[in-house]
Parts: C-alpha cells; sequence; structure tokens
C-alpha cells in the first residue's frame, strides 16, 4: 500500500498516543427534564454546520474550512458512507474518514458522523452494490402492489447484520484512532430513515409479521391492548408496523456499535408536517411527531430522536421543537434552512425549547447550480445571520447551559406584523421592540434575543437589533427599574471577560447593535409611595 494512503491513519494513531489520560466520553445528561451535552466534562452546545450529502471527499473538504470559519461554528457534521466504507464484504477502506478526521482535528472542531447506511431519505442509495445488486440475500421492501422498491427490508436479519458489520468497523476504528481526542463526539444511525413509495413493508416476510400479534413489551409501554398491527393501530397500522421493525434495526446496530465504542447516538427524521401528511410521502416509519412514543419504545440504545426541519412558518417551527423537546428526549436541531428566520429559529430552539445544537445544512458552496455565479471561496450570504449567531453564543455557552430548563432563559424574535414582544420574568416584564437599525431591510426581520434571569435583580441578555425596556412587574408595589451597571462582554472559560459598560446615550437608547451583544445587567427597583401595602397584597394574592 502506497505510504500517502496509511498516512493520515498513521498519524492520528501516533497523536493519540500522546494523549495518557483517559478522558471521558461524550454524554448527554438528564437532571430533572432538563438535558445537557457534555464534553470534556464541561456543558457544550452544538453549533454545529452540516454538510451537503455527498461532499466528503477530500478534493471537496479541504475546501469548506475558511466557510467553516466565517460561519464560526464548533462542529461539523458529516455524512460517512457505507458504499465507500465497505467497498467489498469484509473489505473496509478509512482514508477518506481518517482525512475528514485529522482535517477538523487541526481546525479544532468537531465531528458529528452521519452513517449513511441502509436508510437515507427514505431510501437505501448509500448501501454498497453487493448489498444492492443481491437482492435475493438483501432483500428489498415491496409496495402493496408487490413491487419491489429501492428500500431494504427492515424485517430482514441479512440485512441488518451487513449493516451492523459495517457499522461497528466504523465504531472499532474511531476508538482506536480517536478516543484520546474524541474529535468525533456523536453518531447519527442511519439518515431520515424510513420507506418512500409505501407505507409499509408488503413483503411475503413482512405480510406474515403484520398479521402477528403486535410485541407485548411495546403494548405495555403504550399501554396498548392485544392485537395484530391493524387491530391495535387501525389506520396507522402500517405505519406504525414499519416504524417498529424500523427503530428495532436501527437500535440494535446502534446496540452493537456502543458495545464497542459509546459515543452518543441519534436517529434523525423527515417531519411529516408537510402537504397531506400521508406516509410514503414522507418516510413512513421513522421517527415523526406520531410516531415518537412508538420509537422510543422500540430504541432504547438512541440517546435522542433529532429534528430536521426547513419550515419557514415559526409557528409549525415551534410546535415541533415543543414534540420533540419531551422529558425523555434532548432536542436537537441537526439540519434546517438557512437565512434570517433560521437565525431567529435557532434562538427559539436553544431559549424556549432547551435545545443541546443547532446546524444548518449545506454551507458547502460545492454542490449548486452550476450556472450559479456566487463566490465560492467564501461563505455564501444566506448563512450571515447564523454566522452572527454563532459568533455571539460561543461566548456564553456555559451561562446558557444553565440557564436552559430551569425557565429563567426566553428566546424573542422578530416576526412578520409583530413590532414589540413582552416576556415576564420572576419580578419584572422585559419589553422588546423591533425595528432596529432603521435603515435596514424590514423584510429580513433581523431582531432576536435570548433573555436569562441570573438573580433577582440581574439579566443576561445576548442578541440583536432589538430595543429593551424593563419594568417592575404590576402590582408588585414598585413603578419603575434602573440600572445599576449594564456591562458587555463575553465568557472564557466560564469567566465573565468585561469589554465596556453600557451607561449614559447607550441606555437612553438601550438597543441590541447589528453586530449584537452579549449584555450583564443589574437593576434595581424603585418602590411606589404606597409600594409595602401593594407588595403584601401582591404576595398574597
Amino acid at each position: 500500500m502506497h505510504w500517502k494512503k496509511v498516512l493520515p491513519t498513521v498519524l492520528l494513531l501516533l497523536s493519540g498516543l500522546l494523549v495518557l489520560a483517559q478522558k471521558p466520553l461524550p454524554e448527554i445528561r438528564k437532571t430533572g427534564d432538563k438535558h445537557t451535552f457534555y464534553l470534556d466534562e464541561e456543558p457544550f452546545l452544538i453549533l454545529g454546520a452540516q454538510l451537503w450529502n455527498s461532499s466528503v471527499w477530500p478534493e471537496i473538504t479541504d475546501q469548506f474550512w475558511e466557510q467553516a470559519k466565517t460561519l464560526g461554528c464548533n462542529t461539523i457534521e458529516a455524512p460517512i458512507y457505507w458504499q465507500n466504507i465497505e467497498p467489498e464484504p469484509g473489505r473496509f477502506n478509512f482514508r477518506e474518514l481518517d482525512h475528514l478526521i485529522l482535517s477538523a482535528r487541526e481546525q479544532n472542531l468537531r465531528l458529528v458522523l452521519l452513517w449513511f447506511g441502509s436508510y437515507k431519505n427514505g431510501r437505501s442509495q448509500y448501501a454498497p452494490p453487493w448489498v444492492l445488486e443481491n437482492t435475493e440475500r438483501y432483500p428489498r421492501m415491496r409496495n402493496a402492489a408487490g413491487e419491489e422498491i429501492y428500500v431494504l427490508s427492515a424485517v430482514s436479519e441479512n440485512n441488518r447484520e451487513a449493516d451492523q458489520s459495517a457499522f461497528v468497523a466504523v465504531m472499532k476504528h474511531l476508538k482506536e484512532i480517536d478516543e484520546a481526542h474524541q474529535t468525533v463526539i456523536m453518531m447519527q444511525v442511519e439518515n431520515e430513515p424510513g420507506s418512500m413509495w409505501t407505507n409499509r413493508d408488503y413483503s411475503p416476510a413482512a405480510n406474515q409479521l403484520y398479521e402477528a400479534p403486535v410485541p407485548v413489551d411495546i403494548l405495555r409501554k403504550l399501554n396498548k391492548s392485544r392485537g395484530n398491527w391493524e387491530q391495535v393501530f387501525g389506520v396507522d397500522g402500517p405505519e406504525a408496523f414499519n416504524a417498529y421493525h424500523i427503530a428495532r434495526y436501527i437500535d440494535r446496530i446502534a446496540e452493537a456499535g456502543r458495545e464497542v465504542y459509546n459515543l452518543p447516538m441519534y436517529a434523525n427524521v423527515w417531519i411529516r408536517e408537510n402537504a397531506f401528511q400521508r406516509p410514503g410521502e414522507y418516510p413512513s416509519g421513522g421517527p415523526t411527531s406520531n410516531m415518537i412514543d412508538l420509537w422510543k419504545a422500540a430504541a432504547p440504545h438512541l440517546d435522542l430522536l433529532a429534528l430536521d426541519v426547513y419550515h419557514g412558518n415559526p409557528n409549525i417551527f415551534n410546535q415541533l421543537c415543543d414534540n420533540y423537546d419531551r422529558p425523555d428526549n434532548a432536542l436537537f436541531v441537526p439540519e434546517m434552512g438557512n437565512g434570517h428566520n433560521f437565525a431567529r429559529f435557532q434562538f427559539y430552539a436553544i431559549g424556549n425549547y432547551n435545545a443541546i445544537g443547532v446546524a444548518p445544512y449545506g454551507i458547502d458552496p460545492f454542490h449548486v447550480d452550476p450556472h450559479d455565479q456566487r463566490n465560492k471561496d467564501q461563505l455564501d450570504g444566506r448563512f450571515d445571520g447564523i454566522a452572527r449567531n454563532y459568533h455571539l453564543l460561543s461566548g456564553a455557552i456555559q451561562p446558557i447551559t444553565q440557564l436552559q430548563g430551569t425557565g429563567n432563559l426566553r428566546a424573542v424574535g422578530e416576526e412578520e406584523g409583530m413590532s414589540e414582544q413582552l416576556v415576564r420574568l420572576n419580578g419584572y416584564d422585559v419589553l422588546f421592540r423591533y425595528g432596529f437599525p432603521t435603515y435596514k431591510d424590514r423584510s429580513q426581520r433581523t431582531g432576536r434575543a435570548l433573555i436569562g434571569q441570573t438573580g433577582p435583580d440581574e439579566f443576561l441578555l445576548i442578541g440583536f437589533d432589538a430595543k429593551f425596556q424593563f419594568r417592575p412587574t404590576y402590582g408588585s408595589g414598585y413603578n419603575a427599574a434602573e440600572y445599576v451597571l449594564v456591562e458587555q462582554g463575553h465568557y472564557e472559560g466560564g469567566r465573565w471577560v468585561r469589554e465596556r459598560i453600557w451607561n449614559g446615550d447607550a441606555l437612553y437608547h438601550a438597543t441590541l447593535p447589528h453586530e449584537g451583544a452579549i449584555l450583564k445587567i443589574k437593576l434595581r427597583r424603585v418602590e411606589t409611595p404606597d409600594g409595602a401595602r401593594i407588595r403584601a397584597n401582591f404576595d398574597k394574592n
């Protein structure tokens, strides 16, 4: 073998030997109903960027590191392909994977690897040729007409064992070359699983299972009565059947991988909240909002079910976040759109739904229309708002993760037709007004903020293009709030670093600037003449 082909792996192994102390692995910890991602024993917020589906080849990955730097992300989400990892049965190729890991490490970036194995967007096009060409050994799903479709059957042990063998080989390799550094911090097992073109597998083997009783453990976990899939789930029987078998398929792959190298693992979803919402028009059997409970019951070795979303409607986005932010599920949005609306949506996910991470899709500009004349040597302008988010939020990860799940962190944003927004916190109301700076294009709606209460009269304010005003809660016996101290700065290793103090005109206008700011605010409430009596009645009520 030529030395250039093995050099990346040798470098990775040698660099690992230099780290003698065993570091704890990344994990998602739950405290009450709050989930926090921990890396190097410190809270970590994934400010991610997902690559295009077919980007992870050195001639492409070597070109996008400047885009990643401009974006300000701390994590790259990169697909790895079964067809490339195992070109022949039992023969594994890690050359491109090693190059990716070493390059990300040199850039001081973490990686979430997306395993494109049996399922990718409701299809199986990333399985290796020796699987796709041998449909007798590696059977496909069939539609209701009995026609074979481009999706591997989840009821086939041969399919699952082949995929599992390759995934375990990847995990063994990661443990060998990366455990000391932990450049790779999490694994996505498959990608938007499910079946397009059919609501379930209608192969003879699947039909037999469909008529059989639903497994007792699933009935118990879902509090359902006995019966076959149609009897238990009615019109949703086909989708539930597919969901169960795909979830079990993926869970067993994840379980085997974790036995080798116990990184956090998750599955992601192609949402059903589009068009007519009919299974098969979105990947049927994926962890969609109507199948979360079944997936949770069938796939206990997955840490979470992650939300991929391109909906530009803030109401739908917020509802989806609410669906996936559950006591048994950390919210992670590993794939989302770009533009100013998704910059606002990132704040909503982090501030209102305790997301452990967010990431836009497709920062690498090498797969767009060849007639597109945009400059591909720099980050596309559509990501400008998200880049501003990341550069600002990276200076406040520790306090944000501490505030999440406490009820003391809120997010606001400038949506269409909204000129102001009121947030009620403990002892204070905060009014945000939008339309600033006045010279900006109002259609962009760039106002957004996180407001966190860190003490009885202390707040952390993070955001852009929004005027803010504090008042004591109505009826509390106080009628005004005075600024005692307002500092702009950022956090380094949990330590506050002050950059400047706001006073005078800065507080008279009290507007978060277009370039963004992190503010520590200390207030003093001013009492009304009859404040003591009013407060007594307020506290009593």
